[in-house]
């Protein structure tokens, strides 16, 4: 026979009605056990445990309400201390709180108490003495539970009659087997009743929480046949046990989970753009500083892309941001910052990064003044307008002056302007003048200027053609007049796609004698790689004032960064092929910039495309000044082709060249246009590095370009006493930056003494070369966690 909860065959106890059994720890019995000495009561499984005799320590202290300790053993038979004090704060014991102190015997855990002056003296005294034994009567748990089964709703006086307990000792039955998860209910010791709630309404219940996450107490007191107050400590029962998160409305009456407050949260923010704070939280009937929170943690998980408004009583979405902004751009066409974001009641900086992404995406255009106001496109094509309709001559930079705006910025909107017929006139780039002949309320229509061209057609001719210049393209038009009278006003304009940067896309030309022709020339610099059409229109007029337009038929330009790989070149193989090769060069002033800093930039810049280093010399020239030069080889990926790069940098020219070989002109310039943009990006990252950190800066370069080369060198098998130089230049910068200690020095001074065997035209071997680049490898390893390159 088995303990019906535990399976035990120690049977205590047999219920006649039931015919269940029970061991000593699971029958419900009024038996106690009590020491006189410290008023203490020991359930019957409990005094048997301990023999019959009390525990309490003699010579202890709790370490938080300053009661005695009691001594206690686990299941597993190890020994702890605990707390005799039922009122303790913290229901003090070793096992759970700190210091967590249990252990097998009663000596070590002496020990340890004595260490965290829980006792006195090195043992534990007990007071051992013998339990008084006040005899009860022993109840069948089954039949217990079943009565309280039996129905929703039990009578205390039902139960106490049936089983013969008092009122005490019930509740204490009740409060056991509910912690023990046998039964699930809400003791009502106001009215004297308990209330029992089925598994099944158990289930129901939890599902209104994950399901609908709303929890009206109304519904619960009327589904459960009970007062309000019960079924709201059932919602408090339910929410403890299965820790669902969430809050009561601030009158108690309906229970939200956090899910469902964050799901509407999200909705109606997305749906209205911008609500206040005080509208969400009357939404739930909560606390305004618990829906503020809960903001904060969506904003945090970017579940909505919001931001706080009007000193945190509101919350706007960025695309509601961006929606006022663009409304109030339109209404007011120039603003200050500080009216944009009183106007929003959002931040200046954000009002700022939110107008800034509008530019960048192009939904609103228009640019910031010198004043630090933000004026569209719009209105300061009316402002230019009105300008020109009083002056007609005027000073680009007096323009500039009075709308507070840059003089390109004047310029490229004037041509835009002029372009479109909306001021007949024309720029004098020489004189930097801008001069208006008529400036028409509206802008002429199209069918004129339709007829206007019939009139000339086939007499004016535009004739253009690239070729690449210093990393640039060089665009050429050139405007021919065949017809018999001259032309003026011409206005050269190029459609230049986004994939460059020019100047200025117009160009001026005041007239065109007949028979006669004139050429400009446009610099285009290439941002990145790919196949461009790049046309234009030329505007004039003729001889008795009317306008005509001719467009410039597009140019098919491809410019190509090409994939490189590496390949094994010697400086011997490298001048013999550029002499057949045709090259471009960019050259440019460092004065403010350490040569050697230059130079390393230069290196670096070089080794983010796969290539290998020929060779690097590092000097002086005739007059002491620092002088270095580099060559490095790769071949294009596609379609073969070698590219040769040199970079030179001369201390007394103050100057950096680099200069590119390659057989095709749209790969040679923009592979050198790569190469520039990367540069200029190592410069300014150098010019931000303070001065005392420099030298340091140098050594670390220097390290990095050493190793990189010594790979190059040894899988070119070169002179073995080209690489000691490197290695040694190495060894030395090492020792400076990181000791004498570090364990790679003594590597690097066997490889030096190895290398130093070869004479001075001998190259390395074929073993020697393979072990090196793997130990370089290692060095690299070593060197990157001990400087952090």
């Amino acid at each position: 026979m088995n303990c019906l909860f535990c399976e035990s065959q120690n049977i205590d106890f047999t219920c006649e009605k039931c015919k269940s059994s029970f061991c000593i720890n699971h029958v419900a019995t009024t038996e106690i056990h009590e020491c006189r000495k410290h008023n203490l009561i020991y359930s019957k499984a409990k005094a048997a445990e301990r023999h019959f005799k009390c525990t309490v320590v003699e010579n202890s202290e709790c370490p938080v309400c300053k009661s005695l300790l009691r001594l206690e053993r686990l299941s597993s038979g190890q020994y702890y201390l605990e707390c005799t004090n039922p009122k303790c704060p913290d229901s003090w014991n070793s096992y759970l709180k700190t210091p967590g102190l249990f252990f097998p015997s009663k000596e070590k855990l002496a020990r340890e108490a004595l260490r965290y002056n829980l006792i006195k003296g090195n043992r534990l005294i007990l007071c051992s003495k013998k339990l008084r034994h006040i005899i009860g009567k022993e109840l069948c748990p089954n039949c217990f539970l079943e009565l309280l089964k039996r129905a929703p709703l039990t009578n205390f006086s039902t139960i106490m009659n049936s089983f013969n307990i008092t009122a005490e000792q019930m509740i204490k039955f009740m409060n056991k087997y509910m912690d023990e998860e046998r039964i699930y209910g809400i003791i009502d010791q106001k009215n004297q009743m308990f209330y029992y709630i089925s598994p099944e309404m158990r289930e129901k219940l939890l599902s209104k929480f994950y399901d609908e996450g709303i929890l009206k107490v109304e519904d619960l007191a009327i589904m459960l046949d009970m007062g309000s107050d019960m079924a709201r400590n059932i919602i408090y029962k339910l929410i403890n046990q299965n820790k669902i998160k969430g809050s009561f409305s601030q009158d108690k009456m309906i229970y939200y989970t956090q899910k469902y407050i964050l799901d509407t949260i999200i909705k109606e923010i997305k749906k209205e753009g911008r609500v206040t704070i005080k509208n969400l939280a009357s939404r739930f009937n909560v606390p305004k500083e618990l829906v503020k929170s809960y903001c904060v943690n969506l904003m945090r998980a970017k579940e909505i892309n919001g931001f706080f408004a009007d000193k945190g009583n509101e919350v706007i979405t960025a695309n509601q941001i961006y929606k006022e902004i663009k409304a109030y751009s339109k209404e007011t066409g120039l603003f200050e910052l500080n009216k944009l974001s009183a106007k929003l009641k959002i931040a200046i900086e954000l009002a700022r990064k939110s107008l800034h992404e509008l530019i960048k995406t192009g939904n609103i255009k228009g640019i910031f003044t010198q004043r630090r106001e933000f004026m569209t496109n719009k209105y300061l094509e009316k402002k230019i307008k009105d300008l020109a309709r009083a002056y007609r001559t005027m000073p680009l930079r007096e323009l500039s002056n009075r709308l507070g705006v840059t003089e390109s910025s004047i310029e490229e909107n004037l041509a835009m302007i002029i372009s479109r017929g909306d001021i007949d006139g024309y720029i004098d780039m020489q004189k930097r003048l801008f001069v208006a002949y008529s400036v028409p309320i509206s802008s002429k229509p199209q069918s004129h200027q339709k007829a206007g061209k019939s009139v000339d057609e086939g007499k004016i001719e535009v004739l253009r053609e690239y070729d690449f210049i210093g990393g640039q393209l060089h665009y050429k038009a050139i405007v021919k007049n065949k017809g018999n009278m001259a032309i003026n006003s011409v206005k050269v304009i190029l459609d230049v796609p986004s994939s460059y940067k020019i100047k200025t896309p117009l160009i001026n030309i005041p007239f065109i004698e007949a028979q006669n022709s004139r050429g400009v020339d446009f610099y285009l610099e290439p941002k990145e790689c790919g196949v461009s059409n790049i046309g234009g229109t030329v505007i004039y007029k003729d001889a008795h004032g009317d306008k005509h337009s001719v467009h410039i038929r597009k140019k098919k330009v491809q410019i190509k960064c090409p994939l490189v790989v590496s390949c094994l070149s010697s400086i011997e193989d490298v001048q013999i092929s550029i002499q057949d090769l045709p090259n471009d060069a960019r050259a440019f002033l460092v004065a403010d910039l350490d040569p050697r800093l230059a130079f390393r930039a230069a290196i670096r810049t070089i080794k983010r495309f796969e290539g290998s280093t020929v060779t690097t010399h590092e000097g002086s020239d005739t007059k002491g000044k620092y002088e270095a030069e580099s060559w490095h080889c790769s071949e294009a990926k596609v379609g073969g082709g070698r590219i040769i790069t040199r970079i030179y940098v001369s201390e007394a020219s103050q100057s950096l060249e680099v200069r590119v070989w390659c057989n095709h002109a749209g790969q040679l310039t923009g592979f050198l246009a790569k190469i520039i943009e990367l540069l200029f990006e190592e410069i300014n990252m150098i010019r931000k590095i303070k001065s005392e950190e420099r030298e340091k800066t140098i050594d670390i370069m220097a390290i990095t370009q050493n190793l990189a080369e010594i790979s190059d060198y040894c899988m070119l098998r070169w002179k073995a006493q080209n690489i000691r130089t490197k290695l040694h230049d190495t060894f030395i910068r090492v020792r400076n930056i990181i000791g004498e200690k570090e364990a790679i020095l003594g590597r690097m001074e066997f490889w030096l003494t190895e290398l130093n065997k070869f004479s001075k035209d001998d190259k390395i071997t074929d073993d020697l070369a393979d072990k090196l680049v793997n130990d370089v490898e290692n060095f690299r390893s070593v060197i990157s966690r001990s400087i952090k390159i």
